[in-house]
């Protein structure tokens, strides 16, 4: 099973496709179709899904979607800043199954490929009991990048209860030991600037960069040694004023932590997404969070800026 699989990796690598069963409704193996605000063509996208296999058997109690992705254009890293599962597809009525994690070890990619970097294009999702119904279904991966948008890869399965239940997958660098001492990570809020006025009439992008020092390759996301960036507002984490907005998506690309700690940090960046029309036009402050896999330990940095209303059109400014 081992060769066929490392078979079928090599050849969509060489020529780029393969052909598909003909039985079969959804094709793990073809180019990757567009999906909602994708753009552009798929002629630098490589990838597959490994689990489930297509036409396969899964478990209505819980089974895992796992695979690889490569954006051959992306410079620095895999290219993925997000994989999601849907049963059906995501602007055709579909439900999304899971968030997958991505930028996972795959070092047989990276080594066929050639590319170093390419050895963090793993992804693995989840899904849990009762999230699929019995019977004949369409799984659907989706990747975004973030110049392209969103394409995905199908695969028919046939759910049932009587199969064997999965259980949920270790990342191998959280599973990690941390290492005794050590120092805090690094984590940096590029965006907003202190004292920054944002407006509430459209969602804004928090962003920044976070790393640990001493990270070993494939330790953390994308070689950085973090596992998790937290964000909060108005407080700090423990307090019971804050709000917490979200986990922040990871793996972006980020010159200025490549510039400042070296080329393996080249996807230290991180991105998190708000509306600030949720929140009161005065001062507020964000509280990050990044958690080390290396040490175990996590630090926190701050940031104030304004949210104030939209100027009216023709208005002064002040």
């Amino acid at each position: 099973m081992q060769r066929f699989r490392s078979a079928c990796l090599l050849a969509c690598l060489v020529i780029g496709a393969v052909l598909a069963p003909a039985a079969a409704h959804a094709d793990a193996v073809s180019d990757w179709t567009a999906g909602p605000q994708a753009v552009l063509d798929n002629s630098t996208y490589a990838g597959f899904i490994d689990a489930p296999a297509n036409n396969g058997t899964v478990s209505t109690n819980g089974f895992n979607v796992n695979g690889w992705f490569v954006d051959r254009a992306a410079q620095g890293w895999a290219g993925a800043d997000d994989v999601q599962v849907f049963l059906g597809t995501m602007d055709g009525g579909g439900r999304m199954l899971a968030k997958a994690t991505f930028a996972q070890p795959r070092p047989d990619v990276g080594q066929a490929l050639g590319n170093p970097y390419y050895a963090a294009s793993g992804f693995n999702a989840f899904i849990p009991a009762g999230a699929v119904p019995a019977g004949q279904q369409v799984i659907s991966v989706y990747v975004h990048t973030a110049g392209k948008g969103w394409w995905y890869k199908q695969v028919n399965v046939n759910a049932s209860a009587t199969a064997p239940a999965a259980t949920a997958p270790t990342s191998p660098s959280a599973s990690a030991t941390p290492v005794a001492g050590g120092g805090l990570p690094t984590i940096v809020i590029l965006t907003p600037k202190s004292g920054e006025k944002v407006e509430t009439k459209n969602e804004y992008q928090i962003s920044g960069y976070a790393l640990d020092k001493a990270a070993a390759l494939n330790q953390g996301v994308q070689n950085t040694g973090i596992d998790k960036v937290s964000v909060y507002m108005d407080a700090e984490r423990e307090n019971s004023g804050t709000t917490f907005l979200g986990n922040a998506d990871m793996a972006f690309s980020s010159p200025e932590a490549a510039a400042a700690y070296g080329t393996q940090f080249s996807s230290a960046g991180w991105h998190l997404s708000f509306k600030p029309t949720q929140f009161h036009a005065e001062g507020h402050e964000l509280f990050v969070y990044a958690h080390s896999v290396v040490t175990g330990k996590e630090d926190f940095v701050t940031v104030g800026f304004d949210i104030v209303e939209p100027k009216v059109e023709g208005q002064q400014g002040n």
